[in-house]
Parts: structure tokens; sequence; C-alpha cells
């Protein structure tokens, strides 16, 4: 336990991947935080003082509005569809996704973020006339992206990598745009069904998705939207730290950081 010196030592594991030592990260640490049930089993056997913090969000403080050229090379226009992250992910069901824009040709689907022409979702869609690519953008961007989408979309391998799958970054900005979300299932989500219209099997999701875009104004209602606003400003990053602060008070590690606020 002297790794460090007299230091306080905080291990924070976010993804059940990351295969950096953790046991020795957690066993070594005074406190663990984490993002989710499966972490946390995962670093209970190393050490006793673990706590998990639900993902957080930051909407950006000067969000940037598309530009004229955006809108006409990337417009929407009719109902629209928007997948946000890395679209040549091993976790991504690209076959899933593809099925979904191949099932409903008159919705324009917005694939935001890194790909290679080479990927198998970019093989699957490149010729389908209703997709629109359009690459990586400053994050800042995003909020503007999602305000003209009608829904987002997940489609994770769920049933391979139910774990680690857990719980996606993603869900916070999708959540902060109030959008409905369409997903595959997700764990940490599976008692916030309220939030998101969450399929227990992926054969289901297709149909899910049809049946959300027939009934956009239930869906995408002010009380809805207003309803996942409310839970992404809740876990916004100052609340989460608070929630840290709080938990490290109750176990006395708090000091570091209360002197610094009175210094």
């Amino acid at each position: 336990m002297g790794f460090a010196g007299d230091r306080l030592k905080i291990y924070h594991q976010v993804d059940l991947n990351q295969d950096l030592h953790p046991d020795r990260a957690a066993h070594t640490a005074d406190i663990c935080f984490c993002t989710s049930d499966g972490i946390r089993g995962s670093l209970l056997p190393h050490n006793p003082l673990v706590y998990k913090i639900h993902h957080g969000t930051a909407l950006p403080a000067q969000p940037i509005a598309l530009t004229e050229a955006q809108n006409t090379n990337y417009a929407f226009h009719g109902q629209n569809a928007c997948y946000v992250g890395n679209l040549d992910m091993v976790y991504l069901d690209a076959e899933l996704l593809a099925k979904v824009v191949q099932t409903y040709p008159t919705v324009r689907f917005h694939f935001i973020g890194g790909y290679s022409s080479q990927g198998h979702l970019h093989q699957l869609t490149a010729s389908c006339p209703n997709v629109v690519w359009w690459g990586k953008v400053p994050s800042a961007l995003i909020p503007a992206i999602l305000e003209r989408a009608d829904i987002v979309l997940c489609t994770y391998k769920a049933a391979q990598y139910r774990e680690q799958l857990a719980s996606p970054h993603k869900f916070m900005e999708y959540l902060a745009s109030g959008k409905t979300i369409v997903a595959t299932y997700t764990e940490e989500y599976k008692d916030k069904r309220h939030l998101l219209e969450m399929v227990d099997d992926a054969s289901d999701y297709v149909s899910t998705v049809g049946r959300v875009l027939a009934d956009l104004p239930e869906y995408n209602s002010p009380a809805r939207q207003a309803q996942r606003v409310a839970f992404a400003l809740a876990h916004s990053y100052p609340k989460q730290l608070d929630k840290i602060l709080s938990i490290l008070k109750t176990h006395g590690l708090a000091e570091p950081f209360t002197r610094n606020e009175h210094q």
C-alpha cells in the first residue's frame, strides 16, 4: 500500500476492458470509482471501497452552430436518425445498423464519427442513398447535429459484449439532446427504461425503430424530452464531482481537496 507515497490514491475505471493491471491499481488505491456494476464486481476482490458513479456529461459552454455548407452538404429533411461514435469499432453491430438503413429508405441516417472506407459498416451502406457520412466533427458541434435529429441510435453487439457495453458514454450526449434513443440492450439502463427505447433482444430492434418513427410526436413530446435532459443535467461533471467528494468525506479522505478550497 506504499505505492505513490503518502498521497491520496484514487482509481477510477470507466471501461471493463481497461487492462493496465486494474487489480493492482485497485489494491494500491485508497478508494475506487467505476461506472457499472460489472466493473465494481471485478474490483471488489481487490479493494472493499468501490463506488459506482454514473457517466457524466458536459454541455459545451459555446456550442458550435451548423454552417450553411454543413446544412447543405449534410442536409436534414424528412425523418432523420443519428448515430454518433467510432463507426469501425469492434462492438458496433454493423449488420444490424445496415438492416435499419435498408428497412427505412425514406429516413436519412446521419453517421457522425471516424470511419474507414474499408470498414464493415461503410462497405454495407456506402451505396445507400439515405446515409450521410459526416466523419469526425468537433465535440462542440454534436449538440447542434442532435438537435436536428428525430431519433438517435445505438446498435451494439450486446449479446456478445454485455458487460463491456453496460454503460455507453454516448448515452449522456444523447440524453442531453432530449431526443428518443433506440438502443440494443444496455445493462446499466435496465431500470431506466423511461429514458429510452431499449430492446432486450436485437431481433426486435428494427421494428422498434419503426414504432418510434411512426409516433414521433409522442416519443419526442416536450415532457419526455425534458425528462431525458433532466437526467443528463443531474449527472453533469460538476455534480458527479460533488458526489465523489461527498463519498471521500464519508471515509475521511477529502482533506487534500477541502484544504485546497481554503487556500
